[in-house]
């Protein structure tokens, strides 16, 4: 089951492509550096049996032809940035768009499309760096990012400092990958149970650009505050669930706090394994995405050990700051400017239930 480094080797624009595994005494992990993803997680489940928790590719040609957010950290921007255009200073700025009109996930030139330096590794853990430059990705302002993977006890912590030249930028960084705890092999997502610790979400419109205001989430089908499957909550209907080809969650949870001070944003259980998973951040805003969309095409949503993705294969718990916040005033500051620091951490602390 597990992934075979040699598949994954490769240049991509005269850099070195690499599959690198993390292992301490509780989990495994493999991260391929383009795009810094997390391809495969391996924990164990209530049994003391090997699953993998996460979906990805076991290839890297099968990783480039699919889904670009799959397992990637996002920057500089992740999310959804209206009419891909902001102000700031009194000046326009316009950015390349990649999702109709808008720009999503730092654009064409962001984070997922780039290949990072591998500074450090060790047994247990990684770091990476990538230069975001205002010429590459058409983002004012110059980013130099570093990002570390380490594994510490039944814990996957990534923290993240960035650091602005040149000119003031937005920044909202995040990892993205797909989860299943049961192992994706029974079944998607849909009898997980969530738990979201936020009382307001995002609404969005048709094109999933966020309207700019909060609806409080109370005895809806977005009340995620005590433990609750998917399915019961998709069942419940909500106006805002049908947005797309297929009803599914793609949404902003307000989860405010002191910045710097980590915080329990979710926690997501699996139905069979007993494998529990809690995400922890300083962010602002945590990004609910339960896959709706994916219709298992080809090759876009091929998968590992030959299987085919399809809708609600995997749910995405994303810590990051409020979608389109350099457009929305009432969303706060996410403007970072030279000379600047950016700092973050995200835990996924994973357990097992009796």
């Amino acid at each position: 089951m597990r992934l075979d480094p040699a598949r994954f080797a490769g240049r991509i624009d005269g850099r070195t492509v690499e599959l690198i595994v993390l292992r301490n005494e509780a989990i495994e992990l493999a991260v391929c550096n383009h795009g810094a993803r997390i391809l495969q997680l391996i924990v164990p489940d209530r049994q003391g049996r090997a699953i993998d928790v996460v979906l990805g590719h076991d290839s890297l040609e099968q990783m480039l032809a699919g889904m670009a957010s799959m397992g990637a950290f996002i920057g500089r921007f992740a999310n959804r940035i209206a009419n891909a255009r902001f102000m700031l200073d009194g000046r326009q700025h316009l950015l390349p768009a990649n999702d109709g009109p808008h720009c999503v996930h730092g654009g064409p030139g962001g984070s997922r499309h780039r290949v990072f330096d591998v500074i450090e590794r060790r047994s247990d853990a990684l770091e990476l760096r990538l230069n975001l430059d205002s010429t590459q990705d058409g983002f004012p302002g110059d980013v130099e990012l570093h990002l570390r993977y380490a594994l510490e006890g039944s814990t996957l912590a990534i923290s993240y400092r960035a650091a602005v030249s040149g000119a003031a930028t937005p920044l909202s960084l995040t990892s993205h990958p797909f989860f299943n705890l049961d192992g994706g092999a029974e079944g998607g997502i849909l009898d997980h149970e969530l738990q979201i610790e936020a009382d307001a979400f995002v609404p969005i419109g048709a094109d999933r650009i966020a309207l700019g205001h909060f609806e409080p989430v109370a005895d809806t089908a977005f009340d995620f505050r005590r433990l609750r499957s998917l399915r019961s909550a998709l069942a419940q209907g909500h106006p805002q669930l049908g947005i797309g080809p297929v009803p599914g969650f793609d949404h902003a949870f307000y989860t405010p706090g002191p910045r710097g001070v980590l915080r329990r944003q979710a926690r997501l259980q699996g139905a069979a394994s007993g494998v529990a998973l809690e995400v922890w951040s300083d962010a602002p805003a945590l990004q609910l995405y339960s896959s709706a969309p994916m219709d298992g095409s080809l090759p876009r949503h091929a998968g590992k050990a030959g299987r085919i993705y399809r809708s609600s294969a995997g749910v995405c718990l994303e810590p990051e700051q409020l979608p389109d916040a350099p457009n929305q005033p009432a969303f706060g500051d996410c403007i970072v400017r030279p000379g600047e620091l950016l700092s973050g951490r995200i835990e996924y602390r994973l357990s097992r239930q009796a």
